[in-house]
């Protein structure tokens, strides 16, 4: 019944204040239900095509490939993930979406990105294997900064489509960093060195983990989360995220 009204609050709600399109420069009213990104807005995000691409990272391949490709920054930095996936690159108008989520305070967003994320999730990971999913953490005085975790809640949202446990308490960030964007190659894994722990591992002893973040740009934060969570016993982790930054595979 609860639920019910709910729905019949939110369709008013649309009619008095209508939800115009997220995208700058769009202006359509959304067509989506309880989204903030219109049907046509959505169908033309920069999709990370699951075509040619590193088995691990996920990194797109120039050419087409028909073997069990592994990239060239993987075979000479094997990160401590098994798998990382994204849905779209970090290309207008999905850059502009993501900076707005994570700077801005559009938390509004957190759904659309979630559509995002549960896709790719379902398309290119066996998602029925997820045991816990855990987000990228902040450190506590960023996030009070911030005044959210984006990353946790996206992870907390897919959970519960995925129907699986959400985890934001087993891995936490020891120590503050650079900001990674300021950094490239080497200097992104030196940052981050020793900067994530978990302090108690029964929570993922055994299990399959979806590490979840916005954006993957090298995969140094995520293979520096999934060093710790390996080593706690971990079974598998494995990586989602809404965004891949535009870096094509080396062979």
């Amino acid at each position: 019944m609860a639920s019910a009204f709910s729905k019949v609050l939110k369709r008013v709600a649309d009619i008095l204040w209508p939800r115009v399109c997220a995208v700058e420069g769009c202006g359509r009213t959304s067509d989506r239900p309880d989204r903030h990104l219109c049907s046509l807005c959505f169908a033309a995000l920069p999709f990370h095509e699951a075509g040619g691409a590193c088995r691990i990272c996920g990194a797109l391949v120039m050419a087409e490939t028909h073997h069990d490709f592994v990239c060239e920054d993987c075979r000479n930095h094997p990160p401590a993930f098994e798998r990382a996936r994204s849905a779209v690159l970090y290309r207008e108008p999905a850059d502009q979406l993501i900076q707005d989520f994570k700077f801005r305070k559009a938390t509004w967003l957190c759904a659309d990105l979630t559509d995002l994320l549960e896709a790719a999730v379902r398309s290119k990971l066996p998602a029925h294997e997820i045991d816990v999913v855990v987000p990228v953490p902040l450190s506590p005085r960023r996030e009070r900064e911030r005044g959210y975790n984006q990353s946790a809640l996206l992870a907390d949202a897919l959970a519960r489509r995925l129907n699986r446990r959400f985890d934001g308490s087993s891995l936490v960030r020891v120590r503050e960093t650079e900001h990674q964007a300021r950094l490239s190659g080497d200097d992104r894994r030196d940052n981050l060195r020793d900067a994530f722990a978990v302090p108690d591992p029964r929570y993922v002893r055994g299990r399959t983990v979806l590490l979840v973040d916005d954006v993957m740009t090298t995969g140094a934060t995520l293979s520096h989360c999934a060093r710790p969570l390996r080593a706690a016993g971990a079974a598998r982790v494995w990586c989602a995220t809404v965004a891949r930054a535009v870096m094509n595979a080396r062979t």
